[in-house]
Order: C-alpha cells, then sequence, then structure tokens
C-alpha cells in the first residue's frame, strides 16, 4: 500500500510541477512576443520519461496486462505470438520488439510512452493544461484503466489529435488515421461515424439546462437497461461481420464474469458532477478560450458525449460500454479546462471540490485493494517486477 501511495502520489506530482513548469515558460516567451514552445520540450521529455519508467517497471497488475505479457513472452520463446487475432500494426509491433529480446519492460514502457505522447503533441498549443491532465491520469482512475486496455488507450489520446482534424475538415486524414488507429485496436472503426459529431448544428439556445437535461436521460435510461436487450440481440450478427463476435457470444452467455453493473457509486457519481461542472463553465470557458482553441466546442461535445454514453450503458456489459471510451480524453481535457478556468479565477473553493471529485480515486482504490480486495475489479495496487 505505501509503495502504491509513494508512487502514484510522487509521479503525479512530479509530472504536474514538470507541465507547470513548461506552461510558465510559454506564457514568458509569448509575453515578450515569442512563438509557442514546440510539443517536446525538455519538460514534457521529461515527463514522458517518468511516466514510461513508471509503466515500464509495472507488473503482474490486471488479467489484461497478463494476456500482453503472456503473448510477448511466448512471442519470444516460441517465435509465435499465443494469440492469433491481434490486429496487425499491434501485432508487427509485438513480434518485432519480442524477437529483438527486448526485456518485456520496454514493451510496456513502449506503448505507455505512445499514450503520452499523442497526449501531450494533442495539447502543443494548450500546454497550461498539463499539469491538471498529469494529476487526472495519475490519481484518477485514468493510469489503471490505461495500464489495463493499452491498444485502446492508444486510440483514446490519438483521438484527440484526430478532432483537430474534423474541426479543420481535413476528412482524408481524418479517414487516415483511423485505419492507421484499427490496425492497432478494430474498435476504432467507429471513430468514422464520430466525424459528423462536431459538424452537427447548433441549437440555438446557450442554456445549460438543455446538456443537463440530456445526461440526466442517459443516467435514467441507462438504469434501466431491459429496452436495450432487444436491440442488443439484433446486432449480434453486425458485431460477427466487425470481428466481435466472440465478445457477443460472452455477452449472451449466463457466465457472470462478463456481466457488468455500473453502481452508483463514487466512481459513477464523481465524473457525473465533474461532466456538470464541465457544462456550467464551459459558457464562461468559451469566452476566454475559444479564440485560441477553435477545437474547444468540438471537444466540449465528445467530452460530453463520452460521459452519457458511459451511463447510458452503465448497466450492460463491460465491453458494450468500451466504445464510448475512444473519446474519454476529450472528457479529460475539458476537465483541466475547467480547472484551469477555476485557478486562474482564483476561486479556490470550486476548485478544491473539482480536486476531490477527480483525484480521490486512487486513495479510495488502494484503500480497498487492501481492506477489501474482493470489491474491485483490477487491483490498483503497484506492484514492480523488481521486488519479486
Amino acid at each position: 500500500m505505501i509503495l502504491s501511495l509513494t508512487v502514484y502520489t510522487g509521479t503525479a506530482l512530479l509530472m504536474a510541477g514538470l507541465g507547470w513548469h513548461v506552461a510558465r515558460r510559454e506564457q514568458r516567451v509569448l509575453a515578450q512576443g515569442g512563438a509557442l514552445l514546440p510539443a517536446y520540450t525538455w519538460e514534457v521529455v521529461a515527463m514522458l520519461m517518468v511516466y514510461t519508467l513508471v509503466s515500464a517497471l509495472r507488473w503482474n497488475t490486471t488479467w489484461d496486462y497478463n494476456m500482453y505479457f503472456t503473448y510477448y513472452v511466448s512471442a519470444q520463446s516460441l517465435a509465435q505470438g499465443s494469440r492469433e487475432s491481434f490486429e496487425p500494426l499491434f501485432k508487427l509491433v509485438t513480434e518485432l520488439m519480442a524477437r529483438s529480446g527486448l526485456h518485456y519492460a520496454c514493451y510496456f514502457g513502449f506503448w505507455a510512452a505512445l499514450q503520452l505522447a499523442l497526449l501531450c503533441y494533442a495539447l502543443r498549443r494548450r500546454k497550461a493544461l498539463l499539469p491538471w491532465v498529469a494529476l487526472h491520469i495519475m490519481l484518477g482512475p485514468i493510469y489503471v484503466w490505461w495500464m489495463c486496455f493499452i491498444r485502446q488507450a492508444v486510440v483514446e489520446c490519438l483521438f484527440v489529435i484526430m478532432v483537430e482534424l474534423i474541426v479543420r475538415r481535413r476528412f482524408w486524414a481524418y479517414l487516415l488515421l483511423t485505419l492507421l488507429a484499427t490496425s492497432v485496436h478494430k474498435m476504432s472503426l467507429l471513430l468514422l461515424p464520430l466525424y459528423v459529431v462536431p459538424l452537427l448544428p447548433t441549437p440555438r439556445t446557450q442554456r445549460r439546462w438543455l446538456p443537463l437535461a440530456l445526461l440526466a436521460a442517459c443516467v435514467l435510461a441507462g438504469s434501466f437497461p431491459q429496452w436495450m436487450a432487444w436491440l442488443f440481440h439484433q446486432l449480434g450478427q453486425l458485431a460477427q461481420l466487425a470481428g466481435y463476435g466472440h465478445y457477443y457470444r460472452l455477452f449472451t452467455s449466463d457466465n457472470p464474469e462478463y456481466t457488468f453493473r455500473y453502481v452508483m457509486g463514487p466512481t459513477r457519481i464523481c465524473p457525473l458532477l465533474l461532466g456538470c461542472a464541465i457544462v456550467w463553465h464551459y459558457p464562461a470557458i468559451k469566452r476566454r478560450f475559444h479564440a485560441a482553441d477553435p477545437c474547444l466546442p468540438a471537444l466540449y461535445r465528445f467530452a460530453l458525449l463520452y460521459l452519457g454514453y458511459a451511463n447510458l450503458m452503465a448497466n450492460t456489459t463491460q465491453f458494450l460500454g468500451r466504445p464510448g471510451e475512444l473519446m474519454r480524453a476529450t472528457f479529460i481535457v475539458m476537465v483541466a479546462y475547467v480547472m484551469h478556468h477555476l485557478c486562474t479565477r482564483r476561486q479556490w473553493g470550486q476548485l478544491a471540490a473539482m480536486a476531490v471529485l477527480t483525484y480521490y480515486y486512487i486513495y479510495y482504490e488502494v484503500f480497498k485493494a487492501v481492506v477489501t480486495p474482493g470489491s474491485i475489479y483490477a487491483p490498483e495496487l503497484y506492484h514492480t517486477f523488481l521486488l519479486q
């Protein structure tokens, strides 16, 4: 427990400090008439190194980790992976690294570095958000999820970059990146219909009640998921065509291991409250930052769409909820926008409340992992192969 709290807290503070330093340094340069700093300054590179090192040393944590570990080690010893259904680019990278004799820590470190490198590039013109994003990743649920679903996490971070392509109407570039992402995780094909989301007309009303009402409707509908049963069965054939037939068969089985009930506990209520804060402060944030960030309205839409979908599918199955998670990084960015806005406006009380809602997770889950280990889905305790 002490190791976990030390690693998570220390990494979060170190990364946030580096993010704060580069944001302040860029602010001074701009005040003197200079240009934006490059995407990968020495502070950002240091953030990447810290994040990569912590992730590379992490070991034996979740079922997904063990699956990737087994696949990598078997590719080294047998010159053949243990799972043939992995996507081609992911499989190619895995087998190239395995056959080169690299330690599995290098493998996991590579994917972690790619996750954060993509997100930092997406934030290259929003460096003021870096410290808030770093704290959210390490102290919220993000890091644990990303280390579990490493392929999906890469696509999540890439999608923030792809939002810029939508806003700039660069469909062919968006399509190319979607196909590239599909070679890492086939679920990325679902990014194609998301292209139209920012292009839909904006309602004339600027009142906050409309998005809040839609979120409430998603929570209510997700609390009574029986209406989805018929639709889900009709989609079974589509799942077969998309290569997810094995998942569909698990969904329709009676095996309780593949069901998922996202009860109204802190891990569901806190993101909902953060979503309400995003809606409440968005008009002021848009007035302040839209001129410098044309992607802000699109990020806002995707963040709310992610939160709405997560609650709509909260009581179905875990895998059915995963398509919405492709937009999760936009939610992280919008939470950072709110916290940056509150900090610069010196609204300390609201900022403190946001911090509690965002950064409570790792301490709460580590405590549960120690006291009631059977109550958590994935072990949040930090383990390293150095202490085997």
